[in-house]
């Protein structure tokens, strides 16, 4: 089962660890990381690959998206001053455990295996895969799609998990894109597809002739974390407590809602 190149791609591996720090090593050559503690002010180093909606460099030096604009918030929390040191998606644990920088920031899943190379921050908020209709759609959750037309995106998870909920025709297309058109003209009746991704798109392109069905239960649920050396628990302590301030206040669900999710994606 092929993943996808996305939101869902963040729950495993692509490469052995052996050739990932090869390749971190190469392409990083010559490139700070790490804290850097100065008398005025401390800077954190964050790892991202520079992914929307989730982790994008600003182009001033800073972080936006989802987990940019939750880390700047907690930074600011902190009095911390934000690098950013950019690479491909697998090779961001071996950029961390190398020293490349700090904490990695960019929508991953918090997994048992990723648990045994690194520290997990607790839940940033909740992730998985989004149900999109027809604006005028009464459908309400995966029971109501029996006997449907049903759609997903070709090589992702969604493409075998529509085939399991009993719709009368299945039909796949090659982007998010071509997703969004084709419930919108009708070609199916129901499309599963990774929720952040399609939520930005549609913040980005407003289309009342699709929605995203709310409130939805992921079949893949994911918990989205910041991910931290495991020899550096007084960051991850810090880290912990300026999420926990960013919960308490209105700022957290703006964030959230600033890129296309909402109450369902609230973690505790």
């Amino acid at each position: 089962m092929k993943i996808q190149q996305r939101g869902i791609r963040r729950l495993s591996f692509a490469i052995p660890m052996a050739v990932a720090l090869t390749l971190v090593a190469t392409a990083c050559a010559g490139t700070e990381g790490g804290s850097q503690s100065g008398e005025e002010q401390k800077t954190i180093t964050v790892i991202t690959s520079n992914d929307a909606p989730f982790s994008m460099d600003d182009g001033d030096g800073g972080l936006t998206g989802i987990d940019g604009d939750m880390i700047t918030a907690i930074a600011e929390t902190n009095g911390w001053k934000i690098k950013v040191f950019v690479t491909d998606f697998n090779t961001m644990i071996p950029a961390l455990q190398s020293n490349k920088g700090d904490v990695i920031v960019d929508a991953m899943y918090i997994t048992d295996e990723r648990a045994k190379e690194i520290n997990f921050t607790d839940t940033w908020y909740i992730q998985g895969e989004g149900m999109l209709v027809p604006g005028d759609s009464d459908l309400k959750s995966r029971d109501d799609v029996k006997g449907k037309v049903l759609g997903a995106q070709t090589g992702t998870v969604f493409a075998e998990f529509i085939e399991s909920l009993g719709g009368s025709d299945t039909k796949f297309f090659d982007s998010q894109a071509a997703i969004i058109q084709a419930v919108e003209n009708g070609q199916v009746d129901a499309a599963f597809t990774d929720s952040a991704v399609v939520a930005y798109s549609l913040v980005q392109n407003p289309n009342d002739k699709v929605k995203l069905v709310t409130p939805y239960e992921p079949h893949f649920p994911g918990k989205i974390g910041a991910g931290i050396k495991k020899d550096n628990p007084e960051l991850l302590e810090d880290i912990n407590t300026g999420l926990a301030e960013l919960k308490e206040s209105p700022d957290y669900l703006e964030i959230l809602k600033k890129y296309g999710l909402g109450e369902d994606n609230v973690a505790e």
